[in-house]
């Protein structure tokens, strides 16, 4: 039994009456309207013009609702009369051209007001019996709208040999305005340190080539060859900032949020710098090129040249550089038969892209023995830099993480069993990566900044397929 000071400090629960249960419900609409209208004549001269009307809840009243066009135009040289004598090899080529507008809402919901209803004396407006609150619980631009892309597009598409080769060539421009992005604000500012708004412009373009050969075509089950290979260069530049009040950096906007020490962030939206490049110090070096801890360049050279200072400011010292994203993509994929077997395999690879390793300068360092803390494993980088304390904001931990990866392999046989068909396979991924990279993985991490300290599993699947009629 509970002694009976106990039981005098017990609370009673209220009873429904004096309990008013608080809704809470998140709601987001988008709405489009679409219409297309083509044109064929002969197959050879082709025209597609589409437009969308979108609206979506997610932008305020006023800027609720875009219209994004577009219009493709395609032309087919193949079959004009000043090429019909080059038939017995040129088996198609056709040139192409396309404009479009198109818009990006993807964030998260804004939070625009939030009515609470309360059953006792708050702050708040008495409406009869009951107390009603409508309050905006998060930091809001109410002038963000949609985020448009104008995209244009040249392209050629041929066919040689009667198609036995054949591909794709494509240049493009893509121009991004009213960029979303999430910025720093002051505190005092709005109800948050941060708020989703349109930050600014940003440009990319590039080439795209595609190419499919068959290399041999046996007749009887013999030998079956076909190959693909494709490649791409992107460059992409941020062009301007909007000017907004609240930043508390109008023509910078810092980004790329790491571990270790508070509030660090290693990358840096500038205009005339690629997005996400990285904004760090410039690292020391002595003579026999090891990295002199918490010493760095200065942007300001001397009469002798490089000058040195103590510690980093990024104010003063940091400057943007070095691209996340990959200058090229490369694939290759290839599919082969012979008899019952086929073999399938695709490489990838990415050049001129960096990582900045996180995991390298969190852990990376002598302190990690005399911490209060008990001790922990230190990254391997230690034994050639020597660092006793972090060092995160030096550029000594952007690497150039290019690679050339195996994705994947595959082997199968087929035959009949019992008159029906049979199919044994073995598929491998993840089997081969070749790089430079100091980490686990050269794809690791969102937008180059790597701090995951599991590696991509490498899997063998093997089985059987078996078709019953």
């Amino acid at each position: 039994m509970p002694s009976s000071a106990s039981i005098d400090r017990i609370v009673l629960v209220p009873d429904s009456s004096q309990v008013t249960n608080t809704l809470f419900i998140e709601d987001y609409k988008l709405i489009s309207f679409f219409g297309r209208a083509n044109y064929n004549l002969n197959d050879r001269y082709l025209a597609a013009v589409t437009l969308r009307r979108d609206g979506s809840s997610r932008f305020g009243p006023d800027n609720a609702w875009a219209t994004f066009p577009s219009v493709a135009l395609a032309w087919r040289l193949s079959d004009e009369s000043f090429l019909s004598g080059n038939r017995s090899w040129l088996s198609d080529l056709k040139l192409r051209y396309s404009w479009a507008k198109t818009g990006n809402q993807a964030f998260g919901n804004y939070l625009w007001s939030s009515t609470y209803t309360f059953s006792t004396e708050t702050a708040c407006p008495q409406f009869g019996s009951r107390f009603v609150c409508t309050i905006r619980p998060s930091a809001v631009d109410r002038n963000i709208k949609w985020e448009t892309t104008r995209s244009n597009n040249l392209g050629l598409d041929f066919g040689l040999w009667n198609q036995r080769l054949t591909g794709s060539f494509d240049y493009y421009v893509k121009n991004t305005d009213d960029l979303i992005f999430d910025v720093p604000v002051c505190g005092a500012c709005n109800l948050s340190n941060h708020v989703t708004t349109n930050i600014g412009s940003m440009k990319n373009n590039g080439v795209e080539l595609g190419l499919n050969y068959r290399v041999a075509e046996g007749p009887h089950r013999g030998l079956g060859w076909n190959v693909s290979f494709n490649v791409s260069h992107n460059t992409n530049e941020l062009t301007r900032i909007n000017p907004y009040a609240d930043t508390l950096t109008p023509t910078r906007i810092p980004t790329g949020g790491i571990s270790g020490g508070v509030g660090n962030t290693v990358q840096i939206f500038e205009p005339g710098a690629p997005v996400n490049s990285f904004f760090l110090c410039r690292q020391a070096y002595d003579n026999a090129g090891k990295p002199i801890e918490n010493t760095y360049y200065t942007l300001k050279q001397n009469a002798a040249g490089d000058s040195t200072t103590t510690g980093c400011s990024t104010d003063r010292d940091a400057r943007a550089f070095h691209d996340p994203m990959p200058k090229w993509i490369l694939g290759f994929s290839n599919y082969m038969t012979y008899g019952g077997w086929d073999l399938s395999f695709t490489l990838r690879a990415h050049l001129g892209n960096y990582v900045y390793n996180n995991v390298a300068s969190n852990q990376g360092t002598y302190q990690a023995i005399t911490a209060n803390a008990s001790p922990r494993n230190m990254h391997r980088s230690v034994l050639k830099t020597g660092f006793t304390q972090e060092n995160v904001l030096s550029d000594y931990y952007v690497e150039d993480a290019s690679f050339l990866r195996l994705d994947n392999i595959t082997l199968g046989f087929n035959t009949q069993l019992g008159g029906e068909a049979f199919r044994f396979f073995a598929t491998g991924q993840n089997l081969l990566t070749i790089t430079g990279y100091s980490g686990v993985d050269p794809t690791a991490g969102i937008n180059g900044i790597d701090n995951n300290i599991y590696p991509r599993a490498r899997t063998f699947v093997t089985g059987v397929t078996l078709q019953v009629r």
